[in-house]
C-alpha cells in the first residue's frame, strides 16, 4: 500500500521539489584538489556547500531547486535527513517540518540505487502520518511539548537505530554516484569537466599577473581516483604538503611544511598499522607536540609531549583514551623550571606540587596555591588562582578574564561553602550567592 493512502492521506498530485529543468542545470565551480582529496561527509559537504549557497532559502528550493539534477537533489535533501536524525532522531526531523521533503527524498534515494534508505524513510513517514496530530500539537507547545514527543511516540526509536547503522552506507552511495557522474554536480576552476577515468599526474598552477605557471599541486590519479603521493606547493615553489593516498583514501601518512621550508606537521602509521604518530612543529622547525592516535577512532592514546619554541619541554603525560589522561602529568615553564607535578587517577586531577616561574614552590603535597592560565582564542586569557588543602580546593578561588575578575568562590573540600560572587565583563558585581557544603542557601542579584 502506498504511504500516501494510509490513514486517509492522499498522494500529492505533484512534487515541486522533484521537478528538474535540464536546460537551466546548475553546476558549481569546484576546487580540483579538494574534489580528489576529500572523502565521506567532508566530500559531501564540499559538493553541497556551493549548492546550498546558490539555493539560499526555502523560497529558493521551489524556484532554483528546479535547476538541480536528480543526483544533486539526492545529496541536497538527504542532508536534511542526516542532520536532523543524527541530532534528534526522526522525531526531530518531523517536528521541524521536514516531512514535506519525504517524497523527494524517497525518489532521490531510489534514483541513486539506495533502496534501503528509501525504504527506511518510507517507514518513518508511515509513522509520521499516523502520529501527525500529536506532532502538529507539539509544535504549538514549544520545547517542552517537543521533549514529551519522545515519550508519546516510541515507534521512531527502532528506526533511529536502523538509521545510525546505514547512514554511512548512504553517504558512500552518494559519493560513488558523484564520482561516477561528476559533471552533474560541477566543473573545475577553469570550467572544465572532471575526467572519470584519467590516470597519471594531474597538475594545478598558480595564476595571476605576478605568479605564472608555478605548480600548486600534483595529484596522482588512477582511473579518476587519487592513489599515490599528493604534493602541494607554496607560490615560492617550496613544498607545502605531502599526503599519501590509496584508492581514494588518505593512509594517515602526511607531512606539512611552513613557507620557510621548516616542518609544520607530520603523521605516520607505525609498523603494526594500529598507531599514528602525530607531530606538530613551531615555525622555526622546533618540535612542538608529539602524540599518538588510533587509526580506527582518531583518538590520542599513549605518550603525549609538548615543547616550547625554544625546545624546552612544556608538558608530558599519557592519554588512556581520546580526551582522558592517566598517570603522572608534568608541566614546565619555558625557562626550564618546574611548573606542575600531578596525576590523573580515576578521572580525577590530583595536584601534588606547583611552582611559580622563578622556582618558588606554591603548593606542596596537595596544599597551597595553584595558579594556571589558558586561552580559548587569541586575545582571551583566563587566569585561575585556587587555594588547596589536602589535595582539595579549600579557601578562596579567583577567576580573572583578561585581568578583570569574573568569579570569586569560597570552598571547602571541593564544594562551594560560603560566598560566591559573579562579575560582569567590566568587573562589576552582578550576583552574590551563599552556599553551605555545596548547597545553595540564598542568592541576590546586584543591580
Amino acid at each position: 500500500m502506498s504511504i500516501f493512502n494510509l490513514f486517509g492521506q492522499k498522494k500529492p498530485t505533484s512534487d515541486p521539489y522533484w521537478e528538474y529543468d535540464q536546460a537551466v542545470h546548475f553546476q558549481a565551480k569546484l576546487n580540483t584538489a579538494e574534489y580528489y582529496t576529500s572523502s565521506g561527509f567532508d566530500f559531501a559537504w564540499f559538493v553541497l556547500e556551493p549548492m546550498s549557497e546558490y539555493i539560499g532559502d526555502l523560497k529558493g528550493e521551489l524556484k532554483k531547486g528546479k535547476t538541480l539534477s536528480y543526483g544533486q537533489k539526492a545529496l541536497y535533501y538527504w542532508w536534511y535527513v542526516d542532520a536532523q536524525v543524527t541530532n534528534g532522531g526522526f522525531t526531530q526531523f518531523y517536528f521541524n517540518d521536514y516531512g514535506k521533503y519525504v517524497p523527494t527524498i524517497i525518489n532521490a534515494m531510489k534514483y541513486i540505487g539506495d533502496e534501503n534508505m528509501a525504504e527506511l524513510v518510507n517507514r518513518s513517514y508511515e509513522i509520521y502520518l499516523k502520529e501527525n496530530k500529536k506532532i502538529k500539537d507539539a509544535r504549538l507547545g514549544g520545547m517542552e511539548a517537543f521533549s514529551n514527543l519522545y515519550k508519546e511516540i516510541t515507534d521512531f526509536d527502532e528506526l533511529d537505530n536502523e538509521y545510525y547503522e546505514i547512514n554511512e552506507v548512504t553517504m558512500k552511495n552518494i559519493e560513488n554516484y558523484i564520482r561516477k557522474n561528476p559533471n552533474e554536480f560541477g566543473v573545475d576552476e577553469n570550467g572544465k569537466t572532471f575526467e572519470t577515468d584519467f590516470s597519471g599526474e594531474l597538475k594545478t598552477f598558480y595564476t595571476g599577473e605576478i605568479i605564472k605557471e608555478i605548480i600548486k599541486e600534483i595529484i596522482p590519479l588512477s582511473k579518476g581516483v587519487i592513489s599515490g603521493t599528493y604534493q602541494s606547493f607554496y607560490s615560492n615553489g617550496k613544498t607545502k604538503e605531502i599526503i599519501h593516498y590509496l584508492n581514494g583514501e588518505a593512509t594517515g601518512e602526511r607531512e606539512e611544511f611552513h613557507e620557510s621550508g621548516n616542518p609544520k606537521h607530520s603523521a605516520k602509521i607505525d609498523t603494526d598499522k594500529k598507531l599514528l604518530e602525530h607531530k606538530i612543529y613551531h615555525e622555526n622547525g622546533q618540535l612542538k607536540k608529539l602524540e599518538f592516535k588510533t587509526i580506527q577512532d582518531d583518538k590520542r592514546i599513549g605518550e603525549y609531549k609538548e615543547w616550547y619554541e625554544n625546545g624546552q619541554l612544556a608538558e608530558s603525560g599519557t592519554y588512556i583514551s581520546g580526551n582522558e589522561r592517566g598517570g603522572e602529568w608534568l608541566e614546565f615553564y619555558n625557562n626550564g623550571n618546574k611548573k606542575v607535578k600531578a596525576e590523573f587517577k580515576d578521572r580525577k586531577f590530583i595536584l601534588h606540587n606547583c611552582w611559580s616561574e622563578d622556582g618558588t614552590q606554591t603548593l606542596t603535597n596537595g596544599t597551597g596555591i595553584y595558579i594556571f592560565e589558558y586561552s580559548y582564542w587569541e586575545g582571551d586569557l583566563i587566569r585561575n588562582e585556587n587555594e588547596y588543602k589536602d589535595y582539595q580546593r579549600n579557601g578562596k578561588q579567583y577567576t580573572y578574564k583578561n585581568g578583570i575578575i569574573s568569579l570569586y568562590q569560597e570552598m571547602e573540600n571541593d564544594d562551594e561553602h560560603g560566598i560566591t560572587r559573579n562579575y560582569d565583563e567590566d568587573g562589576k558585581l552582578t550576583e552574590e550567592t551563599i552556599y553551605e557544603n555545596g548547597v545553595k542557601k540564598s542568592s541576590k542579584i546586584i543591580k
